[in-house]
């Protein structure tokens, strides 16, 4: 269904876009303040293909070369919801020393290179749902992932003791439930979408590492993640041009640490999508940190926004939540996990440019993740994008 409006007295038509087949590229960075040790400037930029051609086939990619994420799903019988599943994963960025923050700062004693190739197989069920759009779906998948966890320079420091390159064997189950519909501009609309996702994993070698082996080894690990997201129209107003929006993620590891969490264990900021993908709407974003600022054992992120169409292709967006997790941080002397509350708020602009572009700009406030000595995590968010 294409859209159709009047505006400064023209009339204009906006074809519907094809969502079976979907190619687009994106572009942004991230400027944080009062800065993390060496992240003022986050840049990022990445590809992303959807094809969704007919009930019996799904695919969708997000490509940035250093790192990659690849799903494609197939019926096993046309007309039927029961499906083989290959994915692929790699984070391979070279020659660059990698660590955690700790209050903003980076922890030098853990650096060191690491990267994963991570292929998977599996079985799936895929079914739509209402209101039958190409993304409207219910999908269960039983995926088997194994892969490669690799490690290269580190800090050579006095008694540190590198982890070990290691064969790594994951199986993994997801739930998906989306029946949210999206505007002309990507934005949900209304409707709700639900879902989880639960790893268990296996490292073939493992050790204590890190100074004097201080960083514990644990061969077998497990976490769980789940999330909700729905949009209705505000109460009471007389124009569909003001939407309400709420989110909720969580998680829950045992044995993790940053290498074997997956990106719904790693949360940072950026622009927060809200439901605005079939595949991204499991990865949770903490308003005002850095990208993958923290690594928590368990986390909860409540998020609300109010959102206002100033014109047809420009919105506003007003929001604020809350996140309970267990970051690092020094006490006395020493480097604890330790429970805590971060509130946050913030406001961003979406809106259509001429040569089909959408901008994102973006201003997140936390109140909570302090930055030892320099005040309390903000960030402002630039995004461009463009199908084509």
């Amino acid at each position: 269904m294409g859209f159709r409006t009047r505006f400064l007295n023209h009339d204009i038509t906006i074809p519907a876009m094809d969502r079976r087949a979907i190619n687009a590229w994106v572009a942004g960075s991230t400027i944080n303040f009062p800065k993390p040790s060496g992240r003022r400037l986050e840049p990022l930029a990445a590809l992303y293909f959807w094809r969704r051609p007919n009930q019996d086939r799904l695919f969708y990619a997000d490509i940035a070369g250093l790192y990659n994420h690849l799903f494609f799903a197939q019926a096993f019988e046309k007309g039927k919801p029961l499906e083989w599943v290959t994915t692929f994963e790699n984070y391979t960025i070279p020659f660059l020393k990698q660590t955690e923050l700790i209050e903003g700062k980076q922890d030098k004693a853990s650096e060191v290179e690491w990267g994963y190739v991570r292929p998977g197989f599996g079985l799936g069920f895929r079914q739509p749902v209402p209101p039958f759009r190409e993304d409207n779906m219910a999908a269960v998948d039983f995926i088997v992932e194994p892969g490669f966890l690799y490690f290269g320079r580190h800090n050579h420091r006095k008694g540190f003791v590198k982890p070990r390159d290691t064969f790594e064997l994951r199986t993994r189950l997801q739930v998906k439930w989306d029946a949210l519909t999206r505007n002309f501009m990507n934005l949900v609309d209304t409707g709700f979408a639900f879902g989880a996702d639960g790893i268990w994993g296996h490292r073939a070698r493992w050790r204590d590492w890190g100074i004097n082996r201080q960083e514990r080894g644990h061969n077998s690990y497990a976490l769980v993640t789940a999330y909700g997201v729905g949009s209705m129209r505000l109460p009471f107003a007389d124009s569909g041009r003001h939407r309400l929006i709420g989110s909720v993620f969580g998680g829950i590891g045992h044995h993790l640490d940053r290498f074997n969490r997956n990106v719904t264990q790693r949360l940072g900021g950026g622009v927060n999508p809200v439901g605005e993908e079939f595949h991204t709407l499991g990865n949770p974003v903490l308003p005002g940190a850095a990208y993958l600022e923290f690594f928590p054992r368990h986390y909860l992120i409540a998020y609300g926004e109010y959102r206002f169409a100033a014109t047809f292709f420009s919105f506003l967006h007003f929001y604020g939540g809350g996140a309970y997790l267990d970051p690092r941080k020094i006490n006395n002397g020493k480097i604890l996990r330790e429970d805590t509350i971060m509130p946050f708020a913030g406001a961003r602009i979406t809106t259509g440019l001429p040569g089909k572009l959408r901008l994102v700009i973006d201003y997140a406030h936390n109140f909570g993740l302090k930055r030892r000595g320099k005040g309390y995590g903000n960030q402002v968010t630039i995004w461009v994008s463009r199908l084509f």
